[in-house]
């Protein structure tokens, strides 16, 4: 399984890696090119002192077989750091007539004609022999290779010393043109991260980098389908609904008919009851199809408005369906409380949880429903004592047309999973706990406008 990775790091480390290795290639380069341009400079040099030393001592050596040239004590106030490092003899034919101090410890030892390299008691040393055929003077020069590596080391050292400093500027630099280049990704994510989950309508890509543009494309086409698919699922649902409304009312009245005509025929009214509370189910489920398909297909805009006192009407409204059931309903509810959301919403989730908690009650047990506010938040709770839900059918409760009890006949598996649906357009928390000594307590937590 491949794991994910960061764009940003990725292009930092490439980009940098690229510039770091071109850039020690080029000076690798440039370092060759100026050992090169070093070696000629400091050869020539070395030829150039030969010819002038043998300008400046030719007339002198010219004039005897045998003559010698006394040099005087070097003057150490006027040696270069580098002087010590040079050194020359001159001969006439096989007679040394000059050298420096330098040159005594090469003793008997003639280097050969032109450009050579030597080594002496584990020291290099370059070294350029003229000779003179007209005079027969030979001019030996040489210097310690140690002058040009030194040279070099510094060239390397001037060129090394920057590119530690290059280094981090480089990573800063990219650093932060990558993330300006990726700042229009962030802020589409962001602004994707903030919709609404019923906003499937087409991403901008304007102002975008255009090698993004095939995955807006991409996206573009997958919410547009998602959206014909639920536009087809909603409509399908609303149109069943509605065709299935006439013909289920036309068999209630029926039913209704001969269960007045049954009334003294015992054997057939059971039967007649039977039908008469399956066609109710049926009806109860189709309304709550039709309710949900006009929730997911509504704008669903939200505006502040009383909680409370919506609390409150749905609780009145469900009160003669306590009272045919013989049920007590206790009603808690803290008053003026405002929040931001969608009323008709939040007025069917309020509905679902009372209409279930209604029909699961025993007779003459209590249903009750509190509403209260603390730190910020509000809480909605609906408990009742009626056969409550088991720990492992608490969570699929909540999917569409899970029913636990599907041999009582109540309950259409829509309830729950309705209330869920509200309760996630609203950010807010559906907690089922076990009510004590039993039944089902089920308890929705939101953030309200201070």
């Amino acid at each position: 399984m491949k794991k994910n990775y960061s764009i940003r790091k990725r292009l930092l480390l490439y980009i940098s890696i690229s510039v770091l290795i071109l850039s020690l290639i080029i000076g690798g380069l440039s370092l060759i090119s100026a050992y090169d341009e070093i070696e000629e400079v400091y050869d020539a040099q070395l030829a150039h002192s030969a010819k002038i030393l043998l300008m400046l001592t030719e007339h002198e050596v010219g004039e005897h077989e045998k003559y010698e040239i006394e040099l005087g004590t070097e003057r150490a106030d006027l040696i270069h750091r580098y002087e010590n490092k040079l050194t020359f003899r001159i001969w006439k034919e096989d007679h040394a007539v000059a050298q420096s101090h330098l040159a005594e410890s090469f003793g008997e030892f003639s280097a050969p004609p032109g450009f050579s390299t030597q080594n002496f008691a584990g020291e290099e040393w370059r070294f350029f022999v003229f000779i003179d055929q007209q005079t027969n003077i030979t001019i030996e020069v040489a210097e310690k290779l140690e002058i040009r590596r030194e040279l070099i080391f510094k060239i390397f050292a001037s060129f090394l010393a920057p590119l530690l400093l290059f280094v981090p500027v480089l990573f800063a630099c990219v650093w932060f043109v990558v993330s300006m280049a990726l700042r229009p990704i962030l802020g589409l994510s962001k602004s994707i991260n903030k919709r609404e989950e019923t906003d499937l309508e087409p991403i901008d890509s304007q102002a975008l980098p255009i090698e993004i543009n095939p995955l807006i494309e991409a996206m573009n086409n997958v919410l547009e389908r998602i959206k014909e698919g639920f536009m087809r699922e909603q409509q399908f649902t609303d149109n069943a609904a509605h065709e299935l409304r006439t013909p289920l009312a036309a068999m209630k009245t029926q039913t209704q008919v001969l269960l007045k005509k049954a009334a003294h025929v015992p054997e057939c009214r059971e039967g007649l009851d039977n039908l008469h509370q399956s066609i109710d189910r049926a009806t109860h489920l189709v309304e709550q199809l039709l309710s949900f398909a006009r929730l997911q297909s509504g704008e669903l805009a939200k505006a502040e408005f009383d909680f409370s006192a919506l609390c409150k009407t749905v609780t009145k409204d469900l009160q003669p369906l306590a009272d045919k059931r013989h049920v007590i309903m206790h009603v808690s509810v803290e008053g003026g409380i405002l929040i931001n959301g969608n009323q008709h919403a939040l007025e069917v989730m309020v509905k679902n949880l009372l209409d279930n908690a209604i029909k699961f009650s025993p007779e003459k047990e209590t249903v009750t429903i509190s509403l209260s506010t603390q730190g910020g938040k509000l809480a909605l709770c609906v408990s009742d004592y009626g056969k409550g839900i088991a720990d492992q059918h608490k969570e699929k409760v909540l999917e569409r047309f899970y029913r636990v009890y599907k041999g009582d006949g109540q309950g259409s598996g829509l309830g729950l999973a309705m209330v869920k649906w509200v309760a996630d357009l609203h950010s807010a928390v559906l907690i089922l706990s076990d009510n004590e000594p039993s039944g089902l307590s089920v308890t929705i937590e939101m953030d309200i406008k201070e």
